[in-house]
């Protein structure tokens, strides 16, 4: 190769890297998953409102407060709409720093909707849960990122199993939460390990309302994470978020 076209094909790097970090200057992160927020974007639920009505302990719909727990929920995907940007709706997650060139540290978030899930409860006590989530629906700021995450995942979707019952004390008042943590087992594609994700819960509106989060260490499942021009590094530790409104089956 020449030196003119050396020199050329520098500056089309260049100016690649450029037009990447300019892409990213400037652009907000997602907030982490929290309840309030859960909480916040949920529309009016009750009878009328569209979606499945909520359901209290003795049959009736409506606002009326949640004394018992007991029976199967599962997740519901209606309650509000999905918005990776906002953090609106159901949905499970990632979180994970990288290292770009010529911006710096930045946070990249990605979300899927495709989520499906199930736990039983019974009195004061979640007996079983596990959710199911495509990774390849996962969606971000970035549709070049997308597009290798759905290469990398593909195939390879994503189980949490909780392993042992969880007692969580009583059923929370309005306008109350409650704290766990919740050991299970988290799959990805083949690759099974063991995790603890911290649950915040609360009832609203007849529905259960989750967000939790967990951090998982890439290797353990065999991740490896796409490369890209502008990505100078990326860590190798990733937060796994959800955010689940679950209604009585």
């Amino acid at each position: 190769m020449t030196r003119s076209r050396l020199i050329l094909v520098a500056v089309l790097a260049l100016a690649l890297v450029g037009a990447g970090a300019a892409y990213f200057v400037g652009r907000d992160v997602p907030e982490a998953v929290d309840l309030e927020r859960a909480i916040a974007a949920a529309p009016s639920t009750g009878p009328g409102a569209g979606g499945t009505d909520p359901t209290d302990a003795s049959g009736g719909t409506g606002d009326a407060v949640l004394t018992d727990a007991s029976g199967t929920w599962v997740v519901d995907t209606a309650v509000a709409p999905f918005d990776t940007a906002t953090g609106s709706g159901t949905w499970v997650g990632y979180r994970i720093d990288e290292e770009l060139s010529g911006v710096g540290a930045f946070t990249a978030v990605g979300r899927t909707p495709d989520v499906t899930g199930t736990i039983v409860i019974d009195g004061s006590t979640v007996t079983s849960a596990s959710v199911d989530a495509v990774l390849t629906g996962l969606q971000s700021d970035n549709g070049s990122r997308d597009g290798r995450i759905r290469s990398l995942f593909s195939g390879r979707d994503a189980r949490f199993t909780l392993i042992e019952p969880l007692a969580f004390g009583a059923v929370p008042e309005p306008g109350q939460s409650i704290a766990v943590s919740a050991a299970g087992l988290l799959r990805i594609g083949d690759i099974e390990q063991p995790v603890v994700m911290e649950i915040s819960a609360t009832v609203l509106q007849g529905r259960l309302v989750l967000a939790g989060s967990t951090l998982v260490t890439l290797a353990d499942f065999q991740v490896t994470v796409p490369s890209a021009p502008i990505v100078l590094g990326v860590s190798d530790v990733a937060t796994v978020e959800l955010q689940l409104y679950l209604s009585r089956d």
